[in-house]
């Protein structure tokens, strides 16, 4: 299953790293659908090697999760942890130093995030990312956004919380204190950011925070009076509103 992530303000991984390895682990309660894909090194790695050379995987794995290879004659066995996320097909692991020499041949079975609760992820980062879009958009471009969520800003904590929160119940789970609290004080936050009394960091808005005047000349020069906006002297930011070119009045006309 590929995880196929878009333009989201939160990852799988960002989640993971949020809500820690016990969360995310495999359980009971995640029904026995895990990969438990096997993986198999292919070339020996010498010890302190930060690179496992293996055959293509099958299903991703995310950055933390634990592998126990052995077989191939090892004895014991040597646990090592992954540093970076590895895509559907990748032929090579990042790994923290290993502590032991592995073999080739090794396997170690992957039971960590498991077919189903990855899927889940992704889903709670997409819900999470359209509850953000909800409340900000009227104010901030999605690209703005997008980009301060990638350099870990505002944006990207508020959409974990809210997609930590989502995770933990749609597993059947009261969500624990601390990520309620996480999520609670990121929806009052982001009710802020759409009222206008929060501004997010580093971004500018669509428009002005400020009124905004155009200047209008009335010409009687017309059986109807043209009043006109004088869009050249007019305050010059940009906004998403159009102005009325010429607006109609009616002037009597009177002899004595």
């Amino acid at each position: 299953m590929a995880l196929t992530l878009g333009n989201l303000y939160t990852t799988p991984q960002d989640v993971y790293d949020s809500i820690g390895i016990d969360a995310a682990q495999l359980r009971l309660d995640d029904r026995n659908q895990a990969s438990g894909q096997n993986v198999f090194v292919s070339v020996a790695a010498p010890l302190n090697a930060t690179v496992l050379t293996i055959t293509a995987i099958q299903y991703p794995m995310l950055a933390g999760t634990h592998l126990v290879f052995s077989e191939a004659g090892m004895n014991p066995p040597v646990e090592v942890t992954l540093s970076a996320s590895a895509p559907v097909g990748a032929l090579s692991l990042t790994v923290a130093p290993i502590g032991s020499p592995i073999a080739a041949g090794a396997q170690a079975t992957d039971n960590g995030v498991n077919v189903w609760l990855a899927s889940l992820m992704l889903k709670a980062c997409r819900y999470a990312t359209t509850q953000v879009k909800l409340y900000c958009t009227n104010r901030y471009d999605d690209s703005d956004l997008a980009n301060n969520a990638s350099e870990n800003g505002s944006v990207n904590r508020w959409a974990t919380a809210l997609a930590a929160r989502w995770l933990a119940k749609r597993r059947f789970q009261a969500a624990p204190a601390g990520i309620e609290e996480d999520y609670k004080d990121a929806l009052e936050e982001l009710k802020q950011v759409k009222s206008g009394q929060l501004c997010i960091e580093d971004i500018g808005t669509r428009t002005s925070g400020w009124p905004f005047l155009s200047n209008l000349t009335s010409i009687d020069a017309y059986t109807y009076t043209k009043t006109r906006v004088e869009t050249i002297t007019s305050e010059g930011t940009p906004t998403q509103f159009g102005q009325f070119v010429d607006w109609n009045g009616i002037v009597g006309v009177f002899e004595w």
